[in-house]
């Protein structure tokens, strides 16, 4: 490791820690301001209706005296615990508070801004005396694992102390019920917590990424080529973080606390959300709902197959029909809602209409429970026909002629020549698109909504209509993202097994 590379690391070891001590200081200066907070609303409030002017604190001007009893704006005053306090004065005699914002004690002040400092120096001097004495002493590995180590040691000690500082929150004068939640909340112990793991974690990077570099530092081409690879990589990598991975950690977040929207308090309720699900029949009816209505995958196969037998043969206008079966893949799935539920509408639905012409009574294909649920998968195999249609006529196109020949040289029938030679090399295929489609098939949300609303009784009540209805309409969110873990892990499964699968058998594609 050269001089650069040890400087370059000594760099990230103070960022880091200067950062992560940033942001501890932060968040217990603002526990300490909510507990201040309520302090300053407790002693304000013992002073009301006593006095015709605030008598906490004590000590107004004439001139400030002189604007509580001639305009009604709102008042500013300090509180013997270095505590500011808003209060709008309505007259003389009537006043009330609003709200109040802490500020810390002059003493602690200097405290803070005396021990800061010094201790970010004493860090300096520290990591100085390192680089230059021992630094050369030490291996790269002690030097990484010194700093991991340290960096789990500030995690765990520092939301430990938030964790300790937040519980003794209820000071001995406590705010009355109507005024306590003009404090200010209390800074959130989980989040303090990811930023921390995240510097962690990325001091920890950064200095992988320096050895790695001071290891391959002879190389220059490979280092080329390799940081050229993650510049290209780094912006989806970013967008997978954070639309992806922050979301999914936000989600498991939520699903183990009691999230409400209007409250400031979240705690931390551990299975109970999961527990509450087993005990719900809507959801497992959902569930089930969901299952059943995967079925449209593998019918819809056997049609995109037997359209791309057709489709594949060399007639004249072959290629305009392809385009207009896969049509309907392409189009807005709103659009295509729209339509069938015109379609199948009990009254004037062109299908209906079609019924009647046959002397067929008429059928409630959308209010029956016993149809709805059928006929939201035939609209979805309708779209997804042209799909599959696709990915079968290109497996059918890459087939070797060398084979078919062959087997029509042998004497093989148009089945035989399908049971044995195009069905195997198809496999893969159907495979893929038998997985790929059930694994879509819990994300159908559009159809539900726009034709059925999961009804009637719950019939198409599918498990993401459901997470959607309880977030969104009865505003459990951490029921739903209890609901979306469930999803999650299914769907993960299912992906798991689609990738051994078609992993298995590359030689057949």
């Amino acid at each position: 490791m050269t001089r650069a590379h040890r400087h370059a690391a000594l760099a990230v070891a103070l960022l880091w820690g200067v950062a992560s001590a940033g942001v501890a200081w932060r968040t217990l200066r603002a526990v300490d301001h909510a507990a201040r907070s309520q302090e300053a609303l407790a002693a304000a409030r013992q002073s009301k209706g006593r006095v015709p002017v605030p008598a906490w604190p004590a000590g107004l001007n004439a001139r400030a005296a002189a604007a509580v009893r001639g305009e009604e704006t709102p008042l500013v005053v300090r509180g013997t615990v270095g505590t500011l306090v808003t209060a709008p004065v309505k007259d003389a005699d009537d006043w009330d508070i609003i709200g109040a914002v802490a500020m810390p004690a002059r003493a602690g002040e200097r405290l803070v801004g005396v021990l800061f400092p010094v201790a970010l120096g004493v860090l300096v001097v520290a990591a100085a005396v390192l680089a230059g004495a021992r630094w050369r002493a030490w291996t790269e590995r002690r030097i990484t694992a010194v700093q991991a180590t340290a960096s789990a040691a500030a995690v765990l000690w520092v939301t430990g102390r938030i964790a300790a500082a937040a519980t003794a929150l209820a000071p001995a004068a406590t705010p009355p019920a109507d005024a306590a939640r003009l404090a200010l909340a209390p800074p959130s112990l989980g989040f303090a917590t990811l930023l921390l793991s995240l510097l962690a974690t990325g001091g920890l990077l950064a200095q992988w990424g320096i050895r790695w570099h001071a290891a391959n530092a002879e190389r220059p081409a490979r280092v080329r080529e390799t940081v050229g690879a993650w510049a290209f990589i780094a912006p989806s990598l970013a967008h997978l973080v954070v639309f992806t991975i922050a979301p999914v950690g936000f989600l498991l977040w939520i699903s183990v606390h009691d999230w409400d929207l209007l409250a400031s308090d979240r705690p931390f309720v551990g299975l109970a959300h999961f527990r509450e699900l087993g005990a719900d029949s809507l959801f497992w009816r959902a569930l089930r709902n969901g299952l059943v209505y995967a079925l449209y995958v593998p019918a819809t196969m056997v049609a995109a197959l037997g359209t791309a037998l057709v489709l594949d043969q060399p007639l004249r206008g072959i290629k305009i029909l392809r385009v207009v079966v896969f049509l309907p893949y392409v189009a807005s799935t709103v659009a295509i809602a729209l339509v069938w539920q015109w379609l199948l509408h009990r009254d004037f639905g062109l299908l209906n209409a079609a019924l009647v012409a046959m002397h067929l009574p008429r059928i409630d294909w959308l209010g029956n429970p016993a149809t709805a649920l059928p006929a939201l998968m035939l609209v979805s195999a309708w779209g997804q026909l042209g799909y599959m249609m696709v990915v079968y006529l290109a497996g059918l196109q890459a087939i070797p002629a060398s084979l078919l020949e062959a087997a029509r040289l042998d004497g093989a029938n148009a089945w035989q020549r399908f049971r044995l030679v195009v069905w195997p090399m198809l496999r893969p295929v159907s495979t893929y698109l038998l997985l790929t489609g059930i694994i879509w098939s819990f994300h159908g949300f559009t159809l539900v909504y726009v034709m059925t609303e999961g009804g009637p009784a719950h019939a198409t009540d599918v498990l993401v209509y459901r997470i959607y209805q309880t977030a969104w309409e009865f505003r459990r969110f951490d029921v739903a993202a209890a609901m979306s873990v469930v999803l999650c892990g299914l769907l993960l499964a299912l992906t798991a097994l689609q990738w051994r699968v078609v992993k298995g058998e590359p030689a057949d594609a």
